[in-house]
């Protein structure tokens, strides 16, 4: 419905609440298909005509143009030509080839129930991602018939909200699968406290214009129990999206049996509630050309006006919405320094790329940092070691076993809490799990801990030393091919100079790794730390 019909069906209200007779008026509408009989039923249930007319027109205003239009001649059809009157000067006009079932897209109707509902508008530079987006509608469509649960999880700076508010901007899915409204709570990092504000905000928001509840709920079970009766009551088939969930307790205070769209860096945040789960990954990032187009927009030039820098900020930025967005935004008041960022994410020096965003968070660190930040104190321990990780290289289950002296059953727990909190990725090969990270993951990682880099490349050469002790690993073993890849570059880095010289003339060594992977690995070995081994040859 457009703004200027709604606003004067809203200032006309009062008078018309007073005035009609629901009955004829409804069998008119029931007749041009604008109301079900299940939305007869429900408003001759009304105990006074007052209160009939009232929820015929709460009714009438979450439909479309279409719908207001046939209550206008519902109004002259049955003799209340100065009630029609009223709304008279601000019927939305309907071109005679527009058909009154509107197309999926964003119509004003969709629009005023997103508002309603506090879904963020788009940013400034919005850039779609159609097939992820269209993902999200799919699994949301699972939810038009029965309470259940949507979780949309990825790392930090993904774009997990935008697209969530994205999939909802449209006709079908408000109108056919959620009927009874969007209803957005930013949740964030809240303790108790912060939670019960939450869902007091919430229930004053449902009971307006109610005197069942005149005083807030006093605890979160309350609240709970309360936010239960009035969606079931007044909102059935809405839904309630929960933004940026960070601990599964809070979902149980919204455990209310409605339908509910989470956005998350955790993947198991919904195992502590009931009912049906569906989950969608946002994995991928950007495309190097939706990249260049944010880029464009934001310093207001065409992808092929953009320097040549664009193309390798692009890249620098591994497809995070969220440095893109950053980099545009400070690009934008300072169009000249496209050379100075494209420097600072080579150096890694994310600090200095601060800039405020339609994004929760001015900087890619800040952002890193907090997935970091509520892990147990133990976890941040092993997180911290996978600093020594390589880029694009997938690590299997036994190097970790190796590098933290534990069993399989007990680094594979340890490492499932990272990759459900979007701080690691697994592939699963049979049996086998093999474990990386997002680039961006791993240069903040190297970056936090770039002093402690040595002695962490010493821990997994010493760890490896205690497990192969009179022999190296064979084709039998799991992890062979990581060792003869990489324990070389770990012994460098650590400083290890001796130790490398001694493994890269050993026979054993040389026989070993030419069997597995061909003499062109072994002599680029010998190239890339010829610096180290002729210094201890000569000593």
């Amino acid at each position: 419905m457009e703004e200027r019909t709604r606003s004067c069906l809203l200032r006309s209200r009062s008078a018309i609440e007073q005035d009609i007779k629901t009955s004829y008026i409804m069998d008119h509408l029931i007749s041009e298909e604008v109301l079900h009989l299940e939305d007869e039923q429900t408003v001759k249930a009304q105990a006074t005509q007052r209160e009939r007319a009232a929820l015929l027109l709460d009714l009438i205003l979450q439909k479309d143009n279409y719908a207001v239009i046939s209550f206008y001649n519902a109004l002259l059809n049955e003799g209340y030509k100065e009630l029609a009157a009223l709304l008279q000067d601000d019927l939305p006009i309907i071109s005679p080839s527009t058909n009154k079932i509107s197309t999926d897209g964003l119509t004003a109707y969709v629009q005023t129930i997103l508002c309603e509902g506090g879904v963020p508008q788009r940013p400034v530079v919005f850039v779609d991602r159609p097939e992820l987006v269209q993902t999200i509608r799919n699994v949301l469509c699972k939810l038009e018939t029965a309470p259940g649960w949507v979780t949309i999880y990825g790392m930090a700076g993904c774009g997990k909200s935008v697209l969530a508010a994205e999939a909802l901007r449209n006709r079908r899915v408000i109108t056919e699968w959620f009927p009874g409204g969007v209803h957005w709570v930013a949740v964030g990092k809240q303790d108790r406290a912060g939670i019960l504000a939450k869902l007091q905000n919430l229930c004053s928001r449902f009971s307006q214009g109610s005197q069942s509840y005149p005083s807030p709920p006093l605890n979160t079970e309350e609240a709970r129990d309360r936010l239960r009766f009035l969606m079931a009551r007044k909102y059935p088939r809405s839904l309630l999206v929960l933004d940026d969930v960070w601990d599964s307790w809070v979902l149980k205070c919204f455990d209310v049996q409605c339908r509910v769209l989470i956005t998350s860096r955790d993947k198991s945040i919904t195992e502590a509630v009931t009912g049906n789960n569906f989950l969608v990954s946002v994995q991928s990032g950007l495309s190097n050309d939706k990249g260049l187009e944010i880029l464009a927009r934001f310093v207001n030039l065409e992808v092929s006006l953009l320097p040549e820098q664009a193309h390798s900020i692009v890249q620098e930025c591994k497809g995070s919405p969220l440095v893109v967005s950053l980099i545009g935004a400070l690009l934008r008041e300072f169009p000249n320094r496209w050379v100075y960022y494209l420097k600072q994410l080579q150096s890694k020096q994310f600090k200095r790329i601060r800039k405020s965003s339609s994004y929760d968070y001015e900087a890619l660190d800040e952002a890193m940092a907090i997935s970091i930040e509520v892990l147990e104190e133990d976890h941040k321990v092993y997180y911290k070691d996978l600093s020594i990780l390589k880029k694009d290289v997938k690590v299997p289950t036994k190097v970790l076993c190796i590098l933290w002296e534990m069993d399989a059953e007990e680094v594979e727990d340890i490492l499932q809490v990272f990759v459900n909190k979007s701080l690691l990725f697994c592939d699963r090969n049979g049996k086998s799990f093999q474990y990386y990270l997002h680039d961006l993951q791993l240069d903040f990682l190297t970056e936090q801990n770039r002093d402690r880099l040595p002695d962490l490349h010493a821990k997994i050469v010493r760890q490896y030393k205690k497990t192969y002790i009179r022999r190296f690993p064979s084709l039998s073993d799991e992890d062979c091919m990581y060792w003869y890849s990489f324990l070389a570059n770990h012994m460098a880095k650590a400083n290890m100079d001796k130790e490398l010289y001694s493994l890269m003339f050993s026979m054993d060594w040389i026989k070993a790794k030419t069997e597995l992977m061909g003499p062109a690995q072994l002599i680029n070995d010998f190239v890339e730390y010829k610096h180290i081994l002729d210094k201890e040859r000569d000593i």
